[in-house]
């Protein structure tokens, strides 16, 4: 009799398990556009199990009334919902995280100033060179290496001026347009490493790895993924290389100990 009962109480105990801690279904969207937000991560931070959204933003967890999720996506900041008790469709919007870089101006010499400095070589200024205006508002053909010719979409005047080679050589060799080729450079180095630090953020690697603390700041030092890789890498190729890293990591820190 005392079997049966234990039995008995055993199975209902299971049932009420199962019935407290459903699978549930949501989606993750933009807050702005509406569009699905594909390959977050979503963590029930009660049983600390986690998967990704699908390309269409759609993800199944198994998850209880009132457990903490977490969703977090490279690009946008991490947001925390507290699952409800009725049945119905999770959703969870994400507002892209947006940072701003630095302006920085880099001054060069001016037309004028650099006519009067390549003047001073005497070269001799003999064809002219058409050099056609290439404004977003125009439109025409182009002409190969003497430019393109075209005509205001509203006037339907042509847009073709005559210059020698001075202005030519000018856009080519000029300070200022060194400056402005290396301003560019520097403002995409600049892009690619902010996305670079962005996608390795610290708190998002100490959730994939369980790494605190001065184990999370060596284990930074640690796993230098190349930055072409991290730019382009989904972040479910991203989360298969840390913890690729972390393998090695905690093989060196073994190492390290047992040698101690």
């Amino acid at each position: 009799m005392k079997k049966v009962s234990l039995f008995l109480l055993l199975a209902l105990l299971t049932t009420l398990t199962g019935m407290a801690q459903n699978v549930r279904s949501g989606s993750v969207v933009d807050k702005v556009s509406r569009k699905p937000v594909a390959l977050a991560t979503v963590q029930n931070l009660s049983l600390r199990r986690a998967v990704m959204s699908t390309e269409s933003g759609q993800f199944r967890l198994t998850a209880s009334p009132n457990d903490t999720l977490l969703i977090s996506c490279v690009g946008y900041k991490t947001e925390r919902v507290v699952v409800p008790a009725d049945e119905s469709e999770l959703l969870v919007e994400m507002v892209q995280e947006i940072k701003q870089l630095n302006e920085v101006v880099i001054k060069g010499w001016t037309e004028s100033r650099f006519k009067e400095e390549f003047l001073k070589l005497n070269i001799h200024n003999d064809k002219p060179v058409i050099e056609i205006k290439t404004a977003p508002e125009l439109a025409g053909v182009q002409l190969g290496n003497a430019g393109r010719m075209g005509y205001d979409y509203k006037t339907l005047a042509p847009k073709m001026t005559l210059k020698g080679p001075v202005s030519a050589l000018y856009g080519k060799f000029s300070k200022e347009a060194k400056n402005e080729r290396k301003l560019q450079q520097f403002h995409q180095a600049e892009s690619n490493k902010q996305r670079y630090l962005t996608r390795l953020d610290p708190v998002w690697i100490s959730r994939i790895t369980d790494l605190k603390e001065e184990r999370l700041t060596a284990f930074l030092k640690f796993c230098k993924l190349p930055e072409a890789f991290v730019l382009e890498a989904t972040e479910y190729d991203l989360i298969v290389a840390i913890r690729g890293c972390l393998k090695e990591f905690l093989v060196q820190e073994q190492t390290r100990t047992e040698k101690g």
